[in-house]
């Protein structure tokens, strides 16, 4: 009598094969969902300083800082930098910066998502918040 060969993959076979692809690609989608967050984060920081700068620079060079407030697209559209101001106004998360500017006509431009973000990574204080991010909070209003 022949001995019959074997024809195919058993079912543990194939299980423990299902078992270690769903490790793998877990772990790749851990170390990757961590790194996602990290670049809106540098898109967000790096941004809303740009957009800060240009905004200061249009107020310098005669805009009125109300429209710089109230329709910071065309402001941005008009200074002819970017080729799509509006997705510009939107920080990594895609929600729109806050766009302050003060009565002396600095310009602040704020995420609170990137605040939040920063401040449970790298657990922050408020003092340093300001500090290091100095153009997303404006002076505080004296009553």
């Amino acid at each position: 009598m022949k001995k019959k060969g074997k024809k195919g993959l058993t079912l543990i076979e194939i299980m423990i094969v299902m078992l270690i692809l769903g490790l793998i690609s877990g772990l790749f989608w851990y170390n990757m969902k961590g790194s996602l967050e990290e670049g809106k984060a540098f898109k967000t920081e790096q941004a809303s300083q740009q957009i800060q700068e240009i905004f200061s620079m249009q107020i310098a060079m005669g805009v009125d800082p109300e429209l710089v407030q109230k329709e910071p697209e065309l402001v941005l559209k008009n200074a002819k930098m970017f080729k799509d101001p509006k997705s510009m106004l939107k920080d990594g998360w895609g929600v729109s910066y806050k766009i302050e500017v003060s009565e002396d006509e600095e310009v602040f431009v704020r995420s609170d998502k990137f605040l939040t973000y920063v401040q449970k990574q790298k657990n922050l204080s408020e003092d340093i918040l300001k500090e290091k991010y100095s153009w997303m909070f404006p002076p505080e209003k004296l009553s």
